[in-house]
């Protein structure tokens, strides 16, 4: 049982890479296979379809944000919380300059597609701005759904223009622009 379930976290892990990296319509299920080690025999044990395996690249998503968010959420004041996420989008503007948000560029794809998996990868989306929203509730504002809305959809548009001009210095300048704002609650 343990060996079922490492082969399909090493599945879900490459499949988060390789579709964080080229796209989930460029990525194969025999792509993920490689990188992973497993046959591509074995991958249809785990994954019956390739929207499956989404699904569980998103769910891994949704797990990593909560497991951050928990981090963030020992901070003592909701201020403190949302300048601890703003310093994570800082620590990861390598992989931001080299293939974006992994969550944003994923919700991108699939909203120009028809299929199931759209509402299912824009959850995670969905799922920061809603612990965004909270901070500003936690907080007193009675705007707080929509300060959660836009302070997310700002954090996008900086990740997006960081990775367009291929420069870290714009996730710098720009979410220390947003910690300027958050301070100013």
């Amino acid at each position: 049982m343990r060996k079922q379930a490492e082969k399909r976290e090493r599945l879900v892990r490459a499949g988060r890479q390789l579709i964080h990296s080229q796209g989930f319509s460029r990525t194969t299920l025999a792509d993920i296979a490689e990188a992973s080690g497993v046959p591509l025999g074995n991958v249809y044990y785990y994954f019956r379809t390739k929207e499956d395996l989404l699904a569980a690249v998103a769910d891994a998503h949704e797990d990593d944000f909560r497991a951050r968010a928990a981090e963030f959420d020992k901070q003592p004041v909701p201020r403190e919380r949302l300048l601890a996420f703003l310093d994570s989008v800082i620590e990861s503007r390598d992989s931001i300059v080299k293939s974006g948000c992994p969550v944003g560029s994923l919700c991108q794809e699939m909203n120009k597609t028809e299929t199931d998996s759209r509402a299912r990868v824009n959850q995670g989306l969905i799922l920061r701005a809603q612990w965004v929203s909270e901070q500003f509730r936690s907080m007193g504002r009675v705007d707080a759904q929509e300060l959660g809305v836009w302070l997310i959809g700002s954090v996008q548009g900086v990740i997006l223009m960081a990775n367009a001009l291929r420069d870290p210095g714009v996730v710098d300048r720009q979410i220390s622009q947003l910690k300027a704002w958050v301070q100013a609650f």
